[in-house]
């Protein structure tokens, strides 16, 4: 129930829609545009409602989960571990850089193995042929962007490292903008 009580003793009080790691609470809400938000608008739009779109996945579930603050992610690797630790099949990196983190790492490692999800992470959006993070791990699946031509992207980051590319341009989503 949602009553103020850590009822399933997860160390989170009422997380049952989720959690915003920005505001330590159980209301992961924002007015901000993200690119995770638009991402999680074409998973899991609700389909065949006659709104808006209908999303990629059928009657699927997210778990909305806060980690930035504008477009500085601060508590990525929290998010990853918590998503892993609450069971979620997918979690979504809607966010990266350029440098290697070990520890980062091994939250994705810790992520697929103990809790076997699968991490997906933007390819990055800088045309840049280099490794980008999370998405370069080996245990992540790295998604680059193409157009409606099944062209790459101008913006988007390439490279042997990068496992798949889906439509990232004119996609409609749930988010207001």
């Amino acid at each position: 129930p949602i009553n103020g009580i850590d009822d399933d003793n997860d160390g989170y009080i009422d997380n049952y829609y989720g959690w915003d790691f920005m505001d330590n609470d159980n209301t992961p809400e924002t007015d901000e545009s993200s690119h995770g938000i638009h991402v999680s608008g074409i998973a899991a739009a609700a389909t065949n409602n006659s709104k808006g779109v209908a999303s990629v996945g059928y009657n699927t579930q997210f778990m909305p989960i806060r980690v930035a603050n504008g477009s500085a992610v601060i508590y990525g690797y929290e998010g990853i571990v918590y998503a892993a630790d609450m069971g979620c099949d997918i979690i979504n990196c809607s966010w990266g850089g350029f440098g290697y983190s070990k520890f980062e790492e091994d939250v994705i490692n810790y992520a697929t193995y103990n809790k076997d999800a699968l991490v997906v992470a933007a390819a990055g959006n800088q045309n840049e042929n280099q490794l980008y993070y999370p998405a370069a791990y080996e245990n992540c699946l790295a998604v680059a962007s193409i157009n409606y031509l099944d062209n790459k992207s101008s913006f988007t980051n390439h490279g042997y490292w990068v496992d798949i590319s889906a439509t990232g341009e004119g996609i409609f989503s749930t988010w207001k903008d």
